[in-house]
């Protein structure tokens, strides 16, 4: 803040703002440009500094360091590859533009494209950082830009040019939200670019289920995706799972899906389907194929494919965030129409392996030859085993996974749990398979807003019954779970799952940062139809909608009306300002540590109408040094300074 006052009491030029401007449009610049054109960029800002014009040498040499700055910061990066994305011109214009602009910024003369490229910057670096931090950058940003241009035009003191910069933004603030609103951005749906910040690869999930040290465990609060469902709640608890892959084949240490040629091509097929659920998913990178999709998904999100599993994936790998619309059904029943290659899969296994837990799983099979009551059987029998919930359990016997979980350790997490129940049910004789993915926690969720994290990774079991695929909760078998696993599973010694004042805090900032980045930073031509369809469909929501406008409106009106009375905390001072202003449009402006008696007497000399500005001089100087501060000394001087105004004009 002193710096400003300071730059605006020594009456600054022009390059001067302009320096300012280019330093707030560059510094989110700064951030993302390569090494050798941020040492460019230091070494021209040192030229700047020396404060001494250059000559045409030196404008040469900068220009050369300049070229050979930008080829070396892009050196490996012109391929065939890299010139398809369209990150990499953006960020050659950029280097393009910051070496014209510090070279004409050297010679110290102003044209119309200096004037022009900060304005250039700021909307190239929009293609870099997609994000509500920046989204709010930007606004900051225009707002400076806004401040410098009155300041230069108005050269008055800080606070007034402040102001008057907070008043035309304030004002503009209505018409801003209806344009927006009206004019949605274009998508640019195959673009590279997006927050680098965001692209951190995240792990907890890659097609397959491991037994042994690689096991599903990541107990990491890095978030994986973000959901928002449509209407005020979220599904219940029992139904936040979200499905990645199916798994079929046992290789002792871990668990693989079936070849995708045997899947490609087949429809999953519906029996019955109720109660349709419609979300929104910001999916962070993977770099995997798989969407997450709430079991079951009834059709697969654009530019993705879904298999007769209920598979959902891309072509490529998740590298950038994925932000997709889907629809699921929370009730359903499916699994008739099973192809051959899926059945045998879901039947086979090796006696020899666990030829304990197959005697166990074939006496179920003789007392119960129905298979509804066979897996309900197969059900109680593992809630019997007194089996212990715990993310750091002893190994288990490779060669003999299910007999050592079941029988010996008893003890493992949702992967030991899944892939002993599927084992054990095709023992018995019921089709099953693994499927993994993600449980969602209702306790990270607020409104219709949830989060999942990494640590919410998770494996269960599908077993077929009645030509109905039934979806079991594994690990609900566990009749404890261990201490050290209770603290790190409920993040705190007392086990509860009461989340702190500050958890709380930042649950609801995350789901703010949601709402904008849905709304704001996604705003597209497909959310404004759905905006406007349910604006026709909903007459309450147009109602809320148009109060919220009106509330925006009447708060700038406001805003404005008070912005535009000039903060006044000296009545004396307050009162001449009306003669200030005027003698300042006639060009005569009090200087920077003027009294007003000699501000007065000089333009009492350099106008040819005095207008009683001799009166008015000697009415301030008893009012402010002679204690007569009476009403009627008061009434006197405005009336001095209203027949002044009006001759001047």
């Amino acid at each position: 803040m002193r710096f400003l006052k300071r730059l605006h009491s020594t009456e600054p030029t022009a390059l001067r703002m302009l320096d300012l401007a280019y330093l707030v449009i560059l510094l989110p610049l700064l951030l993302i440009i390569k090494l050798p054109m941020l040492l460019y960029t230091l070494l021209v800002f040192a030229l700047l500094f020396m404060g001494k014009k250059p000559t045409m040498a030196t404008q040469v040499t900068v220009a050369l360091v300049g070229l050979v700055a930008i080829y070396l910061s892009l050196y490996g990066a012109f391929n065939f590859t890299g010139l398809s994305r369209l990150s990499l011109f953006v960020e050659l214009l950029v280097y393009l533009l910051i070496l014209a602009v510090t070279l004409q910024r050297l010679t110290r003369q102003i044209n119309f494209y200096l004037i022009v490229s900060p304005i250039l910057l700021m909307a190239l670096s929009l293609f870099f950082f997609h994000s509500i931090t920046m989204l709010l950058y930007v606004v900051f940003e225009i707002f400076i830009l806004l401040w410098l241009i009155l300041a230069w035009r108005m050269q008055g003191s800080f606070r007034e040019t402040l102001r008057m910069a907070a008043l035309y933004f304030v004002a503009s603030l209505p018409w801003v939200i209806l344009l927006f609103i009206f004019f949605p951005r274009i998508s640019f749906e195959h673009a590279s670019y997006g927050f680098r910040g965001d692209t951190v690869r995240r792990m907890g999930h890659d097609g397959t289920m491991y037994l042994d040290n690689k096991a599903l465990l990541v107990p990491s609060n890095r978030i994986v995706m973000e959901v928002g469902f449509e209407g005020k709640k979220i599904p219940p608890d029992s139904a936040l799972y979200f499905r990645g892959s199916v798994l079929y084949t046992d290789k002792k240490n871990h668990w693989e899906p079936l070849p995708e040629k045997v899947l490609k091509g087949h429809k999953p097929d519906y029996q019955t389907v109720n109660d349709f659920i419609v979300y929104k998913v910001t999916l962070y990178p993977t770099q995997k194929r798989w969407l997450y999709l709430l079991d079951l998904p009834f059709e697969a999100p654009e530019g993705a494919s879904i298999d007769a599993d209920f598979v959902t994936t891309l072509k490529k790998k998740i590298e950038e965030p994925q932000h997709y619309e889907a629809t699921s059904v929370l009730k359903y029943r499916y699994g008739k129409k099973l192809l051959p290659e899926v059945r045998e899969a879901a039947t086979r296994f090796d006696p020899s392996r666990n030829p304990r837990s197959y005697a166990l799983a074939q006496t179920i099979a003789e007392h119960y030859p129905d298979i509804s009551k066979r897996a309900d059987a197969v059900t109680a029998f593992f809630r019997e085993q007194n089996l212990t919930y715990s993310l750091r359990p002893e190994p288990l016997d490779l060669n003999h996974t299910t007999d050592s979980f079941l029988l010996d350790k008893r003890t493992g997490y949702c992967v030991h749990f899944a892939a002993a129940f599927v084992t054990f049910a095709r023992m018995a004789g019921i089709p099953a398979r693994v499927v993994t993915g993600y449980k969602g926690d209702a306790v990270n969720s607020v409104e219709n807003y949830l989060i999942v994290k990494e640590r919410d990774a998770h494996a269960w079991a599908e077993i077929l019954v009645d030509g109905s695929w039934r979806r079991i909760e594994t690990t609900a078998f566990a009749k404890t779970i261990a201490e050290d696993t209770r603290r790190l599973l409920l993040g705190d010694s007392r086990g509860s799952k009461e989340r702190t004042f500050l958890e709380k805090v930042d649950l609801y900032l995350m789901y703010a940062k949601y709402q904008v980045e849905t709304w704001i930073l996604h705003y597209s031509h497909f959310r404004q139809m759905q905006l406007l369809d349910e604006i026709k469909k909903s007459p309450t929501f147009l109602l809320k909608f148009l109060a919220v406008l009106l509330a925006v409106i009447l708060l700038s009106i406001a805003v404005v009306l008070y912005l535009r009375r000039p903060p006044c905390s000296d009545r004396v001072l307050c009162m001449m300002r009306p003669m200030i202003e005027a003698l300042r449009k006639k060009g005569c402006v009090r200087r920077e540590g003027e009294t007003m008696h000699a501000f007065l007497t000089r333009c009492h000399g350099e106008l040819s109408s005095s207008c009683g500005i001799e009166m008015i001089d000697r009415l301030y100087e008893s009012i402010r040094y002679g204690g007569e501060i009476s009403e009627k000394r008061g009434k006197e001087l405005r009336e001095a300074i209203r027949r002044c105004v009006r001759e001047i004009k």
